[in-house]
């Protein structure tokens, strides 16, 4: 003859199983969690390390064009007469202009680098987390 439990162990049994089911349930759920915390980080690093070659190249073109700058002072304070005074100063404000749209389309282009790289380990994440929920084609 079966032994019948208590209310208490029937009790313990049920919060016991009920806590397997639900661990068993959210494994999945924890691990794809964990895996997406790990790709912000990443994406975290990345963007910082290429923000700063960022910060770095708009430094240089700083320099560059106070340097430029400068020596249009130079050259202007040097000039004899208003003609040269002018002709130089078109001549610095055409190259300068060049100059400026050529630096503009570098910064564009490393900037869009940075987000790119950047969102690569989220973009990465996302594409294995939702590839587990694509519709089953029908036969």
């Amino acid at each position: 003859m079966a032994k019948s439990k208590t209310p208490v162990e029937l009790a313990t049994e049920f919060v016991t199983e009920s806590l397997e089911t639900a661990k068993s349930a959210f494994a999945p759920d924890s691990a794809a969690a964990k895996e997406g915390m790990e790709a912000m980080n990443k994406s975290a690093s990345v963007y910082q390390t290429r923000f700063a070659d960022l910060q770095l190249k708009g430094v240089e073109y700083a320099e560059a064009n106070t340097k430029a700058a400068f020596a249009f002072f130079r050259e202007a304070v040097a000039t004899k007469s208003p003609d040269a005074f002018f002709s130089l100063q078109q001549a610095f404000l055409k190259s300068q202009s060049e100059v400026l749209v050529r630096q503009f389309q570098d910064i564009n282009t490393l900037a869009l680098s940075v987000v790119r790289d950047a969102a690569a380990p989220v973009q990465d994440s996302m594409s294995k987390a939702f590839s587990a929920f694509q519709p089953k084609k029908a036969a």
